[in-house]
């Protein structure tokens, strides 16, 4: 209630100088610790200019929200005034007190017609501890004639102020005479003030919210099937019939099919739930966590020596049964017999629904794998899911072993070792897979050109790629990997932010996944939109409390904004932490890399020293490690102690004089201790290197040596080769960005760091 009087109480000043929002939405509403603030007055000034034009475009076309639109709006009136706020505010209000809009739809233009022709559920049916005088003042605000509404914010006004105060749930709803006194400093909603109060104002509708899905009646999900044989050793039959179907639809290409990958997420996520009693309807669950609206779910059962399998086909939006299929039976010794003709039988179910050219694809997917061989499979998906890397490549090995022909076991396997970087045995999985390309689904063909152009060092193929699985696939973790991309190799962080406003963090494939969290944050970061890269963090360490890279991000943030006499709490937390750990130093030398490149020096100064120390207290099994040492001797970099890091880097290349890294970082110190022959010598032996998928290492090294020689020519000329050749972009608060510190004014390096979209 508080919320919404100080929304009315926004308008009301509005209103009185004469400008009608005609966008009120929870997105424009933002949230100090105290207050609510009306933003983005961008349809009212759209139209205010039109007007003042003579040349009023907007007549006949609706514009505004459509969740939120009055009905006038709704129906393009070009005369609306002041009272279509007023029932944007009712829209606004029921959401907050249910959790859903009054009126849901699959389309705009379905939202638009109910906003016309229906009449809204009680506030009650939602929530019936609402008290009735609140539920009438909503749905007044709600009627579908601008006269039975309330007639100006100043009339609403008092009764929020009544409903606000601890006995206003029996105020009656009647009229009360407005106060005189008006809160001046509210008056601040006028769009020419906005600009000012936006530094000190938490947005809180950057990411999706968890209430409120909307429904795509054309995606459709295939769940796990529920093994009701009471034999666990058939549990992973019921991932075999869903996964066969879901390759049946995506194969047809003629609807939008959940990918098995997060349907399966999905599907043990529900079941999870509803083992634990959270969930009443799993197929309502289902759709709700991938915006499917249509739910293919069904179980297996054994009847004497079969299993019979039953499917059920679920208009969710509707909220009615479209049909049941079965039973379809396979004898116990062979039971995975049954699910090729199963698949049949759905496709051409929904050949009625859909399009009847997907009974026609149905005979055209490769037979099923063997049981063994899927049961392998399954087991190897479920580590991969966890990252379990190694687990999951022996499972898929055996799935291979059992069924050599078993494709989407090569793709997931061929998945693993691009992301661990293992480029030649990803580059022979690929031309294997190109063998089998014609029997590979339109999505899993896109991944197919992203996972080659990813080892042939094809940036622009593998975004184009990613693209468009992420297009096939709206809500999968395409988006995902294409926002990844975006940023860490193509300097996209906008695409990036935009792609991944589009999934929501707390559901479906991005559940518990902090990586989504780390791409968001970076892209903020690089784009300087602080005070959004500290809403990510801060989010992230309430959501992810046993990891700790959310006080990292938070204290990179908080120097970002200027806030550094905040910052004494981020490194206490940082040292109280209860596991000692490489990562603690890593991110003092972070932090004090940005520090540095934010004009914070002095401060840098000490917090690497602090970084410095928290690598020398760890115990002597973790200093002897490679990585402790790597990291070490950047830390020495960033502190400027040369010589020391020098003898580290040193020690590392005469253990490993082939390792390009340990090289390079030896030419890097080289070049910062002004040894220009010896950094020019390893910058020439890295260029003269030719091995296999050096994916541009060497020309990065050797970026980094020219830029601490101050070569700002082929600093740059080396970093455009880098990324060519499929490096990472490894810059902003990295500990190389100091390589490039005397480049900061150089115009080449300005307009290679600036963001391409």
């Amino acid at each position: 209630v508080r919320i919404i009087r100080d929304v009315v109480e926004a308008l009301s000043d509005a209103h009185e100088h004469g400008v009608v929002h005609r966008d009120i939405k929870p997105d424009n509403v933002l949230l100090t610790k105290h207050h609510a603030l009306v933003t983005d007055f961008g349809v009212a000034k759209a139209v205010s200019e039109a007007t003042a034009r003579q040349q009023l475009t907007t007549e006949g076309v609706a514009l505004g929200t459509p969740t939120y639109m009055s009905p006038e709006q709704a129906a393009a009136d070009p005369h609306i005034d002041h009272r279509a706020d007023i029932y944007a505010v009712g829209v606004v209000a029921y959401e907050l007190l249910t959790g859903r809009p009054p009126f849901l739809g699959t389309t705009p233009q379905m939202i638009l017609s109910a906003h016309l022709a229906d009449c809204p559920e009680p506030v009650t049916k939602y929530r019936e501890s609402v008290p009735p005088a609140l539920e009438q003042l909503v749905m007044k605000c709600l009627e579908k004639k601008a006269a039975d509404r309330w007639q100006s914010a100043e009339e609403l006004l008092p009764h929020l102020e009544a409903l606000a105060t601890p006995s206003g749930g029996t105020t009656p709803v009647g009229t009360v005479p407005v106060a005189a006194a008006r809160r001046g400093w509210r008056v601040a909603v006028a769009a020419g003030v906005l600009a000012a109060v936006l530094a000190v104002v938490l947005v809180v509708t950057n990411h999706p919210r968890g209430s409120g899905v909307i429904l795509d009646p054309e995606r459709v999900l295939v769940a796990v099937f529920e093994n009701q044989t009471g034999d666990p050793s058939l549990d992973p039959l019921g991932a075999m019939a869903g996964h066969w179907i879901t390759q049946g639809l995506q194969q047809s290409g003629l609807v939008q099919v959940v990918p098995w990958l997060e349907a399966q997420q999905a599907s043990r996520y529900v079941a999870s739930q509803v083992d634990s009693g959270n969930v009443g309807s799993p197929v309502t669950a289902l759709a709700e966590e991938t915006g499917a609206g249509t739910v293919i779910s069904g179980a297996y059962y054994r009847r004497g020596e079969t299993v019979q399998y039953q499917v059920e086909v679920t208009d969710v939006i509707g909220g009615k049964s479209l049909g049941a299929l079965g039973p379809e039976s396979a004898a116990m010794t062979s039971p995975d017999d049954a699910i090729e003709p199963l698949r049949q039988r759905v496709m051409g179910f929904l050949a009625i629904s859909f399009d009847e050219r997907i009974a026609d694809q149905a005979s055209s997917v490769v037979q099923p794998p063997s049981f063994e061989a899927y049961r392998a499979f399954d087991e190897g998906v479920t580590h991969y899911l966890r990252l379990e890397y190694p687990d999951a490549l022996t499972h898929l090995a055996r799935a291979l072993e059992l069924d050599s022909t078993f494709v989407t076991a090569l793709i997931y396997t061929a998945l693993i070792r691009n992301n661990r970087g293992e480029w030649a045995q990803s580059d022979s999985l690929v031309r294997i897979l190109e063998g089998y390309r014609d029997r590979l689904s339109e999505y899993d063909r896109h991944w197919l050109d992203y996972l080659k152009a990813r080892v042939n060092a094809d940036n622009t193929g593998a975004l184009r790629a990613i693209r468009r699985a992420a297009e096939l696939a709206p809500g999968s973790k395409a988006v995902y990997n294409r926002a990844f991309f975006a940023l860490t190799w193509s300097n996209r962080p906008q695409e990036a932010v935009d792609g991944l406003l589009t999934l929501d963090p707390e559901r479906g494939p991005m559940r518990g996944w902090i990586v989504y969290h780390t791409i968001l944050f970076n892209s903020y970061l690089k784009l300087h939109e602080h005070e959004k890269a500290l809403e990510v963090a801060l989010r992230a360490r309430e959501m992810f409390e046993s990891i700790p890279v959310g006080l990292l991000w938070e204290g990179l943030a908080l120097v970002g904004l200027g806030r550094i006499d905040e910052l004494n709490g981020v490194f206490d937390e940082i040292i109280a932490w209860p596991e000692e750990h490489p990562w603690q130093g890593y991110y003092f030398t972070a932090l004090a890399v940005w520090l540095r490149l934010n004009g914070h020096l002095d401060v840098a100064q000490r917090v690497i020293a602090r970084g410095i120390e928290q690598y020398e207290a760890l115990p002597p099994e973790t200093r002897s490690t490679i990585n402790w040492r790597f990291q070490y001797a950047m830390a020495l970099y960033v502190a400027d102690r040369l010589d020391d890091g020098y003898s580290v880097a040193k020690s590392l290349s005469e253990e490993s004089p082939d390792d390009l890294h340990f090289r390079g970082l030896v030419g890097l110190f080289a070049a910062s201790r002004g040894d220009r022959y010896e950094a020019l010598e390893i910058s020439g032996w890295l260029g003269n290197l030719d091995r296999p998928y050096l994916k541009g290492d060497n020309t990065w090294w050797q970026s980094l040596i020219a830029g601490e020689l101050d070569d700002g020519e082929n600093a740059v000329r080396f970093l455009r080769q880098s990324i060519a050749e499929g490096h990472r972009i490894e810059l902003t608060y990295s500990p190389y960005s100091i390589a490039f510190e005397s480049l900061r004014d150089y115009p080449p390096f300005e307009e290679w760091l600036r963001p391409k979209g």
